[in-house]
């Protein structure tokens, strides 16, 4: 009982912590950014619009993308988490196991046939593709009745690698490379306040599920043996939380494209704060995920500023050598 409330306690500290760099990442978001913009003057900006050229830039522009990242790092680390809970896998996560693969790919053959896309039609498109994805990951991972998980590993890596194999592809026989590109490689450019109602609204659904579904992958992550000794159907907890998993990852890739090793990396530094309760673990991931991509996305917009570098390549720089250490500690 100690032990518990100490996680607990653990948990509130880093969120309510989480919180507060949220907000500074998105004041600083606000803040910075290729035309300067006095603190000042962004302040004042926010709370009324007086009709300038930097209030355009800051209500129309930073702000939502702002916005958009936070929401953006919460659905991937959470998504994340539920993955690895269900599957028992600490590598497994939507990115690796093809299903924000599939949302990119959907939405790539929507841009090539829509040049002027938008946010409504990629979120709809994003969302059949993340979905077909899993459904063709969870018939192939099925073995009499029951989810074979190494099968759903196996057919989930070779199911993104083919899915974005082709959506390149595609971008090349559409004369779309340039714009398809930065898009698959991810970024916040052109987020609008359309995305980010949409956005909202999927994180009411979705992040509610995993949430409510949490307790149930906490056992599930204990064996299929014992979430049936506990009287759960663990088949049923995988189709829910796959429900959730498609909405997160599909809004996402909808929004930001192909923003790979959050989802990954995020639920393993949970892990280690709160322990394997996935109560604790998923929404201490949400914050977390928020605060890391809302600061990459400043990086990516300063480092080499005018120009802005695709935000999948900042997250990959810091998940590479996490995912390395991993395996050399499973190694050990």
């Amino acid at each position: 009982m100690g032990q518990k409330s100490s996680k607990m306690a653990v948990a509130s500290v880093i969120i309510i912590i989480g919180l507060i760099l949220a907000f500074i990442g998105l004041i600083l978001s606000v803040s910075y950014g290729a035309k300067d913009i006095s603190f000042i003057d962004v302040m004042k900006t926010i709370w009324h619009d007086n009709g300038t050229i930097d209030a355009q830039i800051i209500r129309g522009i930073r702000v939502p993308r702002a916005l958009a990242a936070i929401l953006i790092g919460c659905f991937l680390a959470s998504s994340g988490a539920m993955m690895q809970g269900i599957t028992r896998n600490p590598l497994a996560s939507p990115s690796i196991l093809g299903i924000t693969q599939g949302a990119v790919l959907a939405v790539s053959v929507y841009m090539a046939m829509h040049p002027v896309s938008g946010t409504l039609g990629k979120m709809f498109c994003a969302f059949m593709g993340a979905s077909i994805s899993s459904i063709l990951i969870f018939l192939v991972s099925l073995k009499k009745s029951n989810i074979n998980l190494t099968r759903m590993i196996l057919a989930g890596t070779a199911l993104g690698m083919l899915f974005m194999s082709l959506a390149s592809l595609l971008a090349l026989l559409t004369n779309n490379s340039k714009n398809l590109a930065f898009w698959i490689a991810g970024g916040l450019g052109g987020v609008t306040w359309e995305a980010v109602i949409v956005l909202s609204v999927v994180a009411v659904i979705a992040l509610t599920m995993a949430i409510a579904i949490s307790p149930k992958v906490t056992v599930l992550s204990l064996g299929d043996d014992v979430a049936i000794g506990f009287g759960q159907n663990p088949n049923r907890i995988r189709l829910i939380s796959f429900v959730s998993i498609v909405l997160l990852s599909g809004a996402g890739a909808a929004v930001g494209g192909n923003i790979g090793f959050v989802c990954l990396i995020i639920p393993h530094i949970a892990r280690m704060c709160v322990g394997t309760d996935y109560r604790l673990v998923v929404p201490v991931a949400m914050v977390l995920g928020g605060d890391l991509l809302v600061y990459s996305d400043i990086v990516a917009r300063m480092i080499a500023a005018p120009l802005e570098v695709p935000l999948g390549s900042i997250t990959s720089l810091i998940g590479v050598p996490f995912l390395i250490y991993l395996v050399r500690r499973g190694n050990r």
